[in-house]
């Protein structure tokens, strides 16, 4: 039994290495390319089969697809609008229609985010849930560096005043095939839509760059901001906001502010595992206390923050593995792991067997694609 173990966890491992070498898509972000052909009267079933893409193959979670078929069916896709009178930039349309609260594992979370740069170094963080084509690269503002003493009073006022610039950057990786410009538009549009659902529909960047040099309307109507043509690289750039307690765990601290402090970590790791920025320092500063402060307290409890996190971890996992049908992926990330090969490590070190036979032991009820690792 062990060696048969053994040989499934080896087995995933070279899927999940294969799966990093061959750059895929994930069948949500497919289908949503789909729905919104389908929207604008495209022949989606002719363009899916030139493109070697089975339709029926959307609805499985788990389904993902090599980047050259997408890129042949964003092709043909073009080629259809082309032969039409009516113009249609379906970058925009395939980004802009995406429903935030569906992207798998990190749709919620993402509703509870209290401005754009938390939701997107959420979204950053797991992007390959949607695919491992496309890499968005976030350039946040250096700290504000002291206003000089020999610069006037209406310079030093602008200057102190001025609003933190962030840039989001979108580059494709190396060993794909060339990808046309509505793929880059398509993932810009999607990251404004995130922007508009968390801080509101009125939302707009501050610049966006794009690698077209003819202008477009469509563009400049959905982005509602200044546009640069021609430039290097496709960029977002827009205002960054120190990130803020979410008004809803604060209220709740506050309730359990007379608990020892580890019941008050837990309720704060509860609600940002899935974010993953789980170290102790950033803990310690949503607990307004320094991090020597933090772990003096639990250890006067004989806990730690190591213990107090892989604890939760243990029973949030062992729990999603026998309640749930999500897959082995899914519960990673929700478990506060951008790897799922981490998150396999991390299990067999806890308890000396792989999610997988742990799930097959204690659920056998359940029938899982990704059951390999």
């Amino acid at each position: 039994m062990l060696e048969i173990c053994t040989a499934l966890d080896i087995v995933g491992l070279i899927i999940d290495f294969l799966g990093q070498i061959m750059r895929t898509i994930s069948s949500w972000w497919v289908s949503a390319m789909a729905e919104t052909f389908k929207w604008h009267g495209l022949p989606i079933t002719t363009l899916f089969r030139d493109a070697n893409i089975a339709l029926d193959s959307l609805t499985a979670r788990d389904s993902r697809y090599p980047q050259s078929n997408v890129s042949t069916l964003w092709n043909a896709a073009q080629a259809a609008v082309a032969r039409r009178v009516e113009h249609i930039n379906l970058g925009i349309a395939v980004g802009g229609s995406m429903n935030v609260r569906a992207i798998p594992v990190i749709g919620l979370a993402l509703l509870k985010q209290d401005n754009v740069l938390s939701a997107y170094k959420l979204i950053l963080r797991y992007q390959k849930l949607i695919g491992d084509t496309t890499n968005a690269q976030l350039i946040e503002p250096q700290p504000q560096q002291a206003v000089p003493k020999d610069m006037s009073t209406t310079a030093s006022t602008a200057a102190s005043t001025a609003v933190p610039t962030a840039v989001l950057r979108f580059y494709f990786a190396d060993s794909t095939a060339e990808v046309g410009t509505q793929s880059y538009e398509a993932a810009m549009a999607f990251c404004v839509k995130i922007a508009r659902t968390v801080a509101g529909k009125h939302w707009r960047p501050e610049r966006v760059c794009v690698q077209r040099r003819a202008p477009c309307e469509e563009l400049e109507r959905y982005f509602n901001c200044a546009i640069e043509y021609g430039a290097p690289n496709h960029q977002i750039h827009f205002q960054a906001h120190a990130q803020a307690v979410h008004p809803q765990l604060e209220q709740g601290m506050l309730a359990e502010k007379h608990k020892a402090i580890s019941q008050v970590l837990i309720l704060l790791l509860e609600q940002q595992l899935a974010s993953g920025e789980l170290s102790c320092k950033s803990m310690a500063q949503m607990l307004s206390m320094s991090e020597k402060t933090l772990q003096r307290r639990l250890a006067a409890e004989g806990t730690s923050y190591r213990t107090v996190l892989d604890t939760l971890r243990q029973e949030k996992s062992c729990a999603l593995l026998r309640e749930s049908s999500l897959s082995l992926s899914e519960i990673a990330y929700l478990c506060g792991y951008s790897e799922l090969s981490a998150f396999h490590h991390a299990f067999k070190r806890w308890f000396a067997i792989s999610p997988s036979a742990y799930r097959r032991d204690q659920a056998p009820c359940f029938t899982f694609a990704d059951e390999k690792v």
